[in-house]
Order: C-alpha cells, then structure tokens, then sequence
C-alpha cells in the first residue's frame, strides 16, 4: 500500500504545472490605467506569462529574493499598446508596393511609381496605396492619362489612401472591361470627366470591377507577408491589435499560424461580411486557447470616406451639392446579418463614416435583437455623427473605436467637406467621454502610419507632427494623456472582451508590456511621437529589443 500511495503522490506532483522562476524588472518609470485611474510604479514582477505584482523596487526586491532581476535603467515602462483598428494585411502587402502616403504632388507620386515598375520587372502588375489629391495643388483627382504617360507596359492598380478610391491606368480598365460599363454602380461610382468619359478613379464598390482582374496571391505568400507585418508592428510596441474584416485566405493563414504557435502579437480579427465565405466563417467563433488568436467579430461597411466623398451624409456634401456620398452594403443586408448572429454571441463592428451612417449603424445596434450589453458592439470610426445620435453611444454600451490620427490628417479637408456646422459632431473625442462613451482608439493602418505613439500624441494634442495648428485643431476635443493612454490599453481590451486578462498592468493579468525610452508624462505632449520603443514583452517574454 504504502508503494501504490508513493507512486499516486508522484503521479500528482507530475501533473502539477511547473512555474519558473519569478522575473522582476527594477529601476523603472512605470504608468498604467487601472480601474480607471493612472498607477505609477517604480518595479514589475511577473512569473512565467502573468504578473505578480507592480509597486516601488526596493519593496518588491524584498519580497521576492530569489527573483531574476532586471535593472531598467530609468527607462520607462506603459502597457503593451493596443491598436484597435487597423488591417494588417493591407499594411504587409503595402511593404513590397508603392507607398503614396504623404506625396504631396502628383508629379512626385508619378516619379515613385516609375521609379518602382523600373525596379520591379517580374510584377504582373503595378499596385500600391496611399495616393491623396487632397495634399496636391488644385486638389483634383488624378487620371488614367497621368498614368498612361509614364509608358508602363503593365496594369497599375493604386488605392487612395482610405483605401475607398482607386487610380488604374488603361491596361488595367482594359483587362477589366470597365469602359463599357455605365456611370451607375450600386454604392459605388465611377469618375467621369466633363464629356462623360471614364477618368480611371473608382470609388467605393466600383473598384471592384478592377480588383476582380488582379492575381490573388498564395496561401504561402499570405503567410509569409503576414508574419513580416506582425513581426515588424511588435517593434512599435503594439501587443495587440484588431484587424477589421478578414477575407477566407487570411482567416486561414491567422488559424494555422495561432495552431502551430507562431503569432508574434496578439490579433482579434473581425471577419469581413463581404466575403464569399462569410458562412464558413462564422460556423464557430475561434479563441485560441494559447491567448493569440480571437475570432468572435463581424465587420460591416456602411460608407466610404470623407476625403473621397463616399462617405454617406444626412445632406449633401458642402464642397458638392449634388452628392450624399454612398451606402457600400445595404441597411437591409446589415440588419439581417447583424440579428441573425448576435444571438450566437458575434460582435458586430460597423464602419460609419458620415453622420447618415452612424444614425444608421447606431439605430441597427440599439435594436434588442443586436444584443449590445452582451456584445460590446463597436461603431468603426464614429467619424461623422449627428449630435442628435450621440446619447445613443452609452444609452446602448457601443464602443465608440476611433482613430485620433484621422483628425490630424483630415483637418485641412473636413470643414470643406461637411461645414462648420457638422464639425461639432466630427472626430468628437471630449464630447463622447463627457457622456460617459468607451473609445477604443487605433491607427486604420494602412490608411494612417501604423506608430501608436503618433496616436497618442494627435489625441492629446490635436496637431500634426509638426505641431501644427497651433493650440489644436478643435482643441475642446483633445483627450487628457490618461484618456488616451485608456484608449490604446485598457478601453481597446475593452472593446474586444479581453479587460479582464489585457490591457492595464495589475496582478494576475497577462504581462504585455512595453520599455520605452521616454516618460510620457513627464514631457511636452508636443514631442509624445517621438518615443521610441525598446523593448516589447507578450506573456511574459521579450519579443523585440532595438538594437
């Protein structure tokens, strides 16, 4: 007996988990939002992939004698940072193509896209983002004719930078066939000159009778694009981020990377209601019992955008008397989708741009049928709303996920756009934090730089990266910097029902953290953008460190 019972204890103590040794980082300026308030702390300790306690070193040191400890430096330490509205393989794929973002002629972006078909001979075609006649002399959209002229033998495929327009050039719409298609394309529109021809900008659901002819890529370069992304969106300080509407391709890629344990960050994924797929999609939400991957979203696209004018308004636009912008999906197909899987527990993520998308997104997730409570449903971009809409936000719990950046970029674009008038309820970040509103804030990467701190600083600030306008662009609606740091940590947790493990730094929660080389809050907010990341740990473990 007494052998069987020394075999059954030591068949228990096998079965026990076996926890490392604690690891302790001392010397350190720490911040975090905890239950709301800012916590600072001169020491962490963490044991295998959570913490054990934040406090002051020396207290710390002394309750854990036999930690490993690391000297921080002086450095400081925040949440690893959490973007809450971005698409990850847009930006990937953005690295092996042509970057428009920021060219402010046309004449330089011809120039670069010459420049890359000369040293890309083995691409089929010719394709890239990030084009903004918004910051060109004369502010007109470019044509097929500018693109023609650089004597590319090639189809060339350029998406604006929201990513609501594209710029093809004639072998391209020749391949597609668009030039016999009429102007007219439900909740889309192609661009015609004065005599009625075709331009070579297509807005909205119109770009899809160009996206349609370009090669889809392997399953292997999905991958392989993907993983350098996420490697590369770590070294920002991003442990987490929300990628909004994944295609089946991606969706597969995400599960077989998470299964084989090779996610480099933390991804919540909203499948894309659009897809072909949606129903394989949505068979079952997928959570990742290693704490990677989540799969529990579905995104919608009420509307375009501000810059190119799909964006859909309640009335016409100021700087165009003739148009409301557009509906991408109907509210009918929204509707149906929306309550037929919220009963499942699939969180519904709208994107609303102008205010008559909001007013109907938020009318959609009020409707007991959507489950708000129970979902966090999310309005994507909050961009645009009627101020008779706002009370709707905390009346209902709908995440407001917004993205400071847009205001900083939109701001030379937006009172042209909508008017002054309208502007009272645009980028409105005070006013829906006063009324009680979660906003989970995020890039829009590609559309935006991907650098969260270049987010931290437009919300506290409300200026450029050359602190430009002075005092902010409608500084009433600047957040504090604990409000934004909320909004990139724990709101964005939040947002994706991850608050009780993500998102602050407090015992028993998962230890994402990041060192940076600079107190946030301790120097002129105007200079918050230049903080540079070096070091970021997920679980408890580094995974990045600048050389």
């Amino acid at each position: 007996m007494k052998t069987k019972s020394i075999t059954i204890l030591f068949i228990l103590l096998l079965s026990l988990p076996v926890f490392s040794k604690v690891t302790l980082i001392h010397n350190i300026k720490g911040n975090t939002i905890n239950q709301g308030t800012r916590t600072t702390f001169s020491a962490i300790a963490f044991q295998d992939n959570k913490i054990v306690a934040i406090g002051d070193g020396p207290t710390l040191i002394k309750n854990y004698k036999n930690a490993k400890t690391i000297d921080g430096k002086g450095k400081a330490i925040l949440p690893g940072l959490h973007d809450a509205h971005a698409h990850i393989m847009g930006f990937s794929r953005l690295q092996n193509q042509v970057d428009l973002a920021g060219v402010t002629s046309l004449e330089e972006s011809l120039e670069k896209i010459k420049f890359y078909a000369e040293t890309h001979p083995e691409q089929e075609w010719i394709l890239g983002r990030g084009w903004n006649q918004v910051l060109w002399n004369g502010k007109q959209f470019p044509t097929k004719q500018d693109l023609d002229k650089l004597g590319i033998d090639r189809p060339i495929w350029l998406r604006r930078v929201d990513g609501h327009a594209g710029w093809a050039n004639s072998i391209a719409m020749q391949l597609a066939g668009t030039t016999s298609i009429e102007k007219e394309v439900e909740g889309g529109e192609i661009i015609l000159d004065k005599n009625g021809v075709q331009t070579g900008v297509f807005v909205d659901n119109a770009m899809d009778l160009i996206q349609k002819e370009i090669p889809q890529e392997s399953a292997f370069d999905t991958i392989d694009t993907m993983l350098g992304g996420l490697k590369y969106l770590a070294s920002l300080g991003l442990t987490s981020i929300d990628d909004a509407g994944i295609e089946y391709q991606t969706y597969n890629a995400y599960k077989l990377l998470a299964k084989n344990k090779l996610m480099p960050i933390r991804i919540n994924a909203m499948v894309a209601s659009w897809d072909k797929n949606l129903n394989k999609m949505l068979k079952k939400p997928v959570h990742d019992k290693n704490g990677f991957l989540q799969i529990h979203a579905i995104k919608y696209i009420f509307d375009g955008a501000l810059g190119s004018r799909g964006a859909a308004m309640l009335k016409p636009y100021s700087d165009r008397s003739d148009s409301t912008g557009l509906i991408v999906q109907s509210e009918d197909f929204i509707k149906k989708t929306v309550y037929a899987n919220a009963k499942d527990g699939w969180q519904t993520a709208i994107h609303s741009i102008g205010d008559a998308a909001n007013h109907m997104a938020l009318n959609i997730m009020v409707d007991k049928r959507a489950q708000t409570q129970k979902n966090r449903n999310r309005d994507e971009h909050a961009q645009v709303i009627s101020l008779d809409d706002i009370h709707l936000f905390k009346e209902n719990n709908i995440i407001a996920s917004m993205q400071p950046t847009h205001a900083t970029s939109d701001k030379n674009m937006a009172e042209d756009r909508i008017g002054k008038e309208r502007l009272k309820g645009a980028y409105a970040w005070q006013t829906l934090i006063k009324d009680g509103v979660v906003i989970a804030a995020g890039s829009d990467f590609p559309v935006e730089l991907p650098n969260p701190f270049f987010g931290l600083h437009a919300a506290v600030t409300r200026q450029d990266r050359n602190n430009q306008p002075k005092g902010g662009w409608i500084p009433s609606e600047k957040m504090t910097l604990e409000q934004a740091l909320a909004s990139f940590t724990i709101n964005a947790a939040y947002a994706n029902r991850r608050d009780r493990e993500l998102g602050s730094l407090e015992p028993g929660k998962l230890a994402d953290f990041i060192i940076v080389d600079q107190d946030i809050f301790a120097i002129n907010p105007q200079d918050i953008w230049k903080t540079k990341v070096l070091q970021t740990w997920i679980n408890g473990k580094k995974v990045f460190e600048k050389n």
